[in-house]
């Protein structure tokens, strides 16, 4: 549901990638059927399984 939002959070694990891929998904999403000036922030969870990251810190920087 998108109508009227000013922003949106796109949350991944950082310990799954799948999760990760599946944000440039959404994202398309987003700017398909929301507002052009929506605020997108990209958030990277469960930074406490740091241990077992799969997605590099500087893969999710250059996206976001």
């Amino acid at each position: 549901y998108y109508r009227g939002a000013v922003g949106a959070l796109l949350v991944y694990d950082i310990s799954k990638h799948l999760t990760y891929e599946s944000a440039e998904r959404w994202l398309k999403e987003l700017y398909d059927h929301a507002d052009p000036h929506i605020v997108v922030m990209l958030v990277g969870n469960k930074t406490d399984l740091a241990a077992v990251r799969s997605v590099p810190m500087e893969d999710a920087k250059d996206f976001a």
